[in-house]
């Protein structure tokens, strides 16, 4: 008889189709096929071509059914591994409890197994069936006239996602998409509960290590959804807006979305402060204040607001209260990482580079990112032996290593090279930048690290190939 084991209560959410292997202890080509042949329960996020996820809870009722009810499949012994051996990814109270199969199963139980088996596989077919594809939401939009009501348990799901996407971090936004996650498994034609998981995958690739390439496209498929559903929705549209305009670069189309979301909701905080940073990339800095200030006034509890308020503030000219305000919001929230970053960037402008060297290694004891920590210490050794050339040059080094690894876009290694005069790399390393959607690059035009590129021809035809592209409908 297969095994259950670690807690039968927890009910965790097990990512990839090399997650879901390990949970057996076989290979992704077994399981695939397990999928296919035998009904495995596996399902699938909306507007992802080939992102899969699973409950060990159904894992483990399938793997107790009697298909396997001797405790082999394809005839060798399967059992889920140890809870040690698959990472934990949803919260424990989301559980229900599941009991072991007894050791001899009787008549009555194959029955009562084979018609849940059945019904489990029945749910699944149908919840699958109703996902929409990556680019064409199959949807009826709700009326106007008759609001849609959830159902309960998916709204509580859809509150708990609210709560953790707030927070902002890289374990609070896991949670919170796993939290949409059940609010849409509960309820498919739930549209905040798509346009949540949207803004989470918006904001992922700043606060998590989930890539722009993988985040982005599965924002803009939630969302889509969720604009199908409730096109009066305005969270769905300020999500789409985000997504579009830092991973398309469509800024008019991007711009509208935020508008649109802004008409329709007159109080959505969020709206204003999307519109705020876009129009802060944009270099539009006396705008993009206006609107960031109602977003504060709407919410002036929210960190992430009032950070990028400071930003906004200092790259419009008030630099002075806009530090101070960003030391201030470092000290009240020491795991949250907009500050040090922040403090960071301003600290390198205004060539503090102590200060730059110290924030940056907050930066990077906060988010555990390598990169930046080996960044961090270059600088530091390479200030120490020989100012500010030395520091360059060391972070060069490093920058190049990562580059050709693969794990850099090239945009910081550009704008080192640009500080130090290597003028045709810094281009190369621009266009590798703008192949890799490093939405930083919209801001080219007011990056002053890239002043001394102003003239060269080549660097001119990259920055009229990112202003065609940004104007694109």
């Amino acid at each position: 008889m297969a095994r259950n084991v670690g807690n039968p209560t927890e009910n965790r959410r097990i990512d990839s189709w090399k997650e879901i292997a390990a949970f057996f202890g076989r290979d992704e080509r077994t399981v695939k096929r397990w999928e296919k042949e035998r009904g495995l329960p596996i399902h699938r996020l909306p507007g992802e071509r080939g992102g899969v996820f699973a409950w060990s809870q159904e894992l483990t009722r399938w793997l107790n059914s009697t298909t396997v009810a001797n405790g082999k499949l394809d005839g060798e012994s399967v059992a889920p591994a140890s809870a040690a051996e698959t990472p934990a990814r949803s919260a424990s109270d989301l559980a229900t409890t599941v009991p072991s199969a007894p050791a001899r199963t009787s008549v009555l139980s194959i029955a009562v197994l084979i018609l849940a088996i059945f019904a489990i596989s029945l749910y699944a077919v149908r919840f699958l069936h109703r996902l929409p594809h990556p680019t064409i939401p199959q949807a009826t939009a709700h009326s106007v006239d008759a609001p849609y009501t959830p159902d309960p348990e998916a709204k509580e799901f859809y509150l708990k996602g609210r709560y953790y996407w707030s927070r902002r971090t890289e374990g609070s936004l896991r949670q919170a998409v796993d939290a949409f996650t059940q609010a849409v498994v509960h309820d498919s034609d739930y549209a905040q509960a798509y346009a949540g998981l949207a803004e989470c995958y918006d904001i992922m690739p700043e606060f998590t290590s989930m890539p722009r390439s993988e985040a982005f496209p599965r924002a803009i498929a939630a969302a889509r959804k969720a604009v199908a559903l409730d096109p009066s929705l305005a969270e769905a549209h300020r999500a789409l807006g985000f997504a579009l305009f830092y991973w398309d670069w469509k800024v008019p189309a991007a711009l509208s979305e935020y508008q649109r979301a802004i008409q329709l909701d007159p109080r959505d905080e969020e709206a204003y402060h999307w519109y705020a940073t876009s129009l802060l990339t944009l270099g539009r800095y006396q705008e993009a204040m206006v609107e960031i200030d109602k977003a504060q006034q709407l919410n002036p509890a929210s960190r992430s607001i009032l950070s990028d308020q400071a930003l906004i503030r200092f790259w419009a000219g008030d630099r002075p209260p806009a530090i101070a305000r960003l030391k201030e919001i470092e000290q009240a929230e020491p795991d949250f990482l907009s500050a040090p970053r922040y403090l960071a960037g301003i600290a390198f402008a205004q060539k503090d580079y102590r200060t730059f060297i110290d924030q940056t290694n907050r930066l990077a004891t906060i988010s555990h990112d390598a990169q930046v920590a080996a960044v961090a210490g270059a600088a530091q050794r390479g200030f120490s032996k020989a100012g500010e050339r030395g520091m360059l040059e060391a972070m060069r080094l490093v920058q190049q290593q990562y580059f050709d690894s693969g794990q850099s876009s090239g945009l910081e290694l550009a704008r080192t090279c640009a500080l130090l005069g290597r003028k045709k790399e810094a281009v190369t390393y621009l266009k590798a930048a703008i192949a890799d959607h490093d939405y930083m690059v919209l801001n080219l035009s007011v990056d002053h690290t890239f002043a001394s590129l102003n003239g060269d021809p080549d660097f001119e035809q990259v920055q009229r190939q990112i202003t065609a592209r940004m104007n694109q409908s």
